[in-house]
């Protein structure tokens, strides 16, 4: 799909961990360096679950973000009675769309979500950057003692074999920084992304694992707005402080006007 560039964004923000904190990393080299970070005897080789790390920080994947800001925007608009659509690769498999969504959109047709987020054939509008710690890993920032986690079987009510996990997540408190790039944004857009911050506050936004076992909790603050126009490429607006206010809240109000429409 072909359009006019007329502007670009740039939405820096932070995440502040209200609850400890883990997105699963896949290498076993870094279970064991994180093990030896905590500096605890554990009854186990190894850690079952460590935080995600890059270059000596710990990260939320940009995708990561976006599907959970995608997830919270396409069920508020859904209980608003807009018309969401659900990806064709969503569907199970008797290929059922759920009531209160519509079938995916054509390309050239987008609903809301899909303008700004895009779909499998077509790249949306906002670009997620990975939220990296401002600490290092080893600069405080895990827990003290790992945290153990069993499960118990239904039927005997008791341990099931391999069901003993030993975590170690981010501590409260950590702070995570990154941002989100956009093209040709509107108003309803940016509010939506503010009302997520207000979600937030509350508690309510929650990354990672366990997100069900006390874990996974943050605060969204967006903290700077740059506006670029194209023609010359130049900086045209940035937004902090009190104009940042104002301008996030009147953007509020316009996406409230969809959610009321």
């Amino acid at each position: 799909m072909f359009h006019k560039l007329e502007s670009l964004w740039r939405i820096e923000y932070k995440i502040i961990t209200r609850e400890p904190f883990i997105t699963q990393a896949a290498s076993e080299d870094l279970k064991k360096e994180i093990s030896g970070m905590i500096g605890k005897d554990v009854p186990k080789l190894d850690l079952d679950a460590v935080p995600l790390v890059i270059d000596n920080h710990a990260v939320i994947t940009g995708n990561a973000v976006k599907g959970l800001f995608r997830h919270i925007i396409s069920a508020q608009l859904t209980k608003a009675g807009r018309e969401v659509c659900v990806q064709q690769v969503k569907l199970g498999r008797d290929g059922k769309v759920p009531e209160g969504r519509k079938e995916q959109c054509p390309p050239d047709n987008p609903c809301f979500v899909c303008k700004w987020f895009g779909t499998a054939s077509r790249q949306g509008a906002l670009h997620f950057s990975f939220l990296k710690s401002v600490k290092k890993i080893n600069e405080g920032i895990l827990i003290d003692e790992p945290i153990p986690m069993i499960a118990i079987r239904d039927d005997y009510k008791v341990t099931a074999k391999g069901a003993f996990l030993l975590i170690a997540p981010i501590r409260e408190g950590v702070e995570f920084g990154g941002w989100i790039k956009g093209e040709n944004l509107k108003p309803e857009i940016i509010g939506a992304i503010k009302e997520i911050e207000e979600i937030s506050k509350k508690g309510f936004l929650q990354f990672g694992a366990f997100k069900t076992r006390g874990m996974g909790s943050v605060e969204m603050r967006i903290t700077k707005i740059e506006e670029y126009q194209t023609i010359p490429f130049r900086l045209k607006n940035e937004y902090t402080g009190r104009e940042l206010e104002k301008f996030l809240k009147d953007a509020q109000k316009m996406y409230h006007e969809i959610l009321k429409s």
